[in-house]
């Protein structure tokens, strides 16, 4: 086949958008005769089958090196060993000094919408199928392959062996799974990131023990529901390389212009890493780290309860348990990921029911300086590196199971626990070794330490520094310029 495309390609390609995401509002009347539509599905699979050879062809070709590099590390890497004490001598307060800058995983609606997209399969063959059992996170998910997959071999790590294996999976229509995982995508509420780790499930249940075929397949599945997937290969490791809309940190990458693809598989972190440079023009989409909805997984309940005592009262409640390790498996990424990111239903009831009755009645100060006061004390104070021997920033739910928390986790959790029991708006406040919470306070001017956003006063609340109240900063950050992040 040539690589140039014919007229009737060409028409296909201005009608791909068409046939891939249905239209909205197309009534009865407009419905499209089979015949036509037969014919526009054959145009697509030439124009796809047209670009998809020339994309084989050059993943045969030599591939390129690049530098891969360690991993950054994040910007709050560097904390007290210990929980620290508020200044015994109280003071008026003033306005901070500190910006709001856009972090690299803030998307607006539109963005985000954009990227939740449904992506159909192509159009269904007669290829017998085997379904997979797949366990994840406490589900077993039925996944739908053909059932000679496991049959094809990669037979190398070279270039030409990858094209090969590549062009066997598409004569065996493996991209025929796009449908389970979509399903599953949906159903479950997993986001990009949850989809990757899927596929990653999916590969090692395919090929257990092989992590080049694990990672071949991946990459494949990848670009078939339209991500910018790469492989990459380190000596005689083959790996995945993703872009991510959000900062990972931690995890080595390599640089293709002004984009950072962050290398996932078992291989050395150091040296060299070779690498194609195009893609496929379906293949585009990046992975976005935001969970806009709490995944739904497995319903086992952690064995041990978070419990605090209080005064008129008692908090106890259990976590997810396969959340929980959902959540572990998760990149260090940025904090405005975490302070965006969505509660489980079942946990964000129990927080509104057994939280509820500490702050009933009371006036805005007072209540916030109970909140305050119950996560200073309700939870053991440790740094990351001593707890996990890395940085670990902490969705909500992680806070009621590990042993211990730092600043960050406790500013994300306070944020979101006001925001849920008072209503108010609530943002981080990020320095390079410290975070600590602002919340607008409804009513008369409250003394203390605040900053000013969008000409509204926010006041400092500190949930880490024992005994700081409403309006109290550590010495040390008064004349600090502060990051302001957004927790929605």
């Amino acid at each position: 086949m040539k690589c140039g495309i014919g007229r009737a390609a060409i028409i296909g390609f201005g009608l791909i958008f068409c046939l891939q995401f249905p239209m909205v509002g197309l009534t009865h009347a407009q419905v499209v005769p089979d015949g036509y539509r037969h014919q526009k599905q054959l145009e697509q699979s030439q124009y796809r089958d047209s670009t998809r050879e020339g994309f084989l062809r050059y993943v045969e070709q030599v591939w390129r090196e690049y530098r891969l590099f360690e991993g950054e590390h994040s910007p709050q890497s560097v904390k007290p060993a210990g929980q620290p004490h508020i200044d015994t001598a109280r003071w008026e307060g003033d306005t901070l000094t500190a910006e709001h800058r856009a972090s690299h995983g803030e998307l607006d609606t539109a963005e985000r919408i954009g990227m939740a997209k449904a992506l159909p399969p192509t159009a269904a063959t007669d290829t017998p199928l085997r379904v997979y059992a797949v366990p994840f996170y406490g589900r077993r998910l039925e996944i739908s392959l053909p059932e000679n997959i496991a049959g094809v071999a990669l037979g190398g790590v070279g270039e030409r062996q990858v094209a090969r294996y590549w062009k066997r999976l598409d004569g065996e229509r493996a991209d025929q799974c796009i449908a389970s995982l979509d399903r599953h995508r949906h159903d479950l509420y997993l986001g990009d990131w949850g989809l990757f780790d899927l596929i990653r499930h999916i590969s090692a249940a395919i090929y257990p023990g092989q992590p080049n075929e694990q990672a071949a397949l991946g990459v494949y599945l990848l670009n078939a529901m339209h991500y910018d997937a790469r492989l990459g290969r380190v000596g005689e490791q083959l790996v995945m390389l993703i872009p991510t809309g959000s900062r990972l940190y931690d995890i080595p990458y390599i640089e293709l212009g002004n984009t950072r693809y962050y290398a996932f598989g078992e291989f050395p972190r150091k040296g060299k890493l070779r690498s194609y440079e195009r893609q496929p023009a379906y293949a585009r989409q990046t992975v976005d780290m935001h969970l806009e909805h709490s995944p739904r997984l497995g319903g086992a309940l952690a064995t041990k309860a978070y419990s605090y005592a209080f005064e008129g009262g008692k908090v106890e409640f259990r976590v997810n348990q396969p959340l929980i390790d959902f959540y572990a498996r998760y990149p260090q990424t940025e904090l405005s990921v975490y302070a965006t990111a969505a509660m489980e239903e079942a946990f964000a009831a129990a927080v509104e029911r057994e939280m509820r009755p500490m702050v009933e009645g009371m006036p805005p100060v007072e209540a916030l300086n109970t909140l305050l006061e119950f996560i200073q004390h309700g939870f053991a104070y440790q740094a990351d590196r001593s707890q996990f021997g890395r940085e670990k920033n902490f969705f909500c739910e992680e806070n009621f199971y590990y042993p211990a928390n730092d600043c960050e986790d406790r500013a994300v959790l306070f944020a979101r626990v006001v925001g849920m029991l008072l209503g108010y708006d609530a943002v981080l406040l990020a320095y390079d070794d410290h975070v600590a919470t602002a919340i607008r306070v409804p009513g008369r001017k409250v003394k203390g330490y605040h900053i000013e956003l969008d000409g509204k006063r926010y006041m400092v609340c500190d949930p880490t520094y024992l005994g700081a109240t409403v309006g109290d900063l550590g010495r040390k950050y008064r004349s600090k310029r502060a990051q302001i992040i957004l927790t929605k």
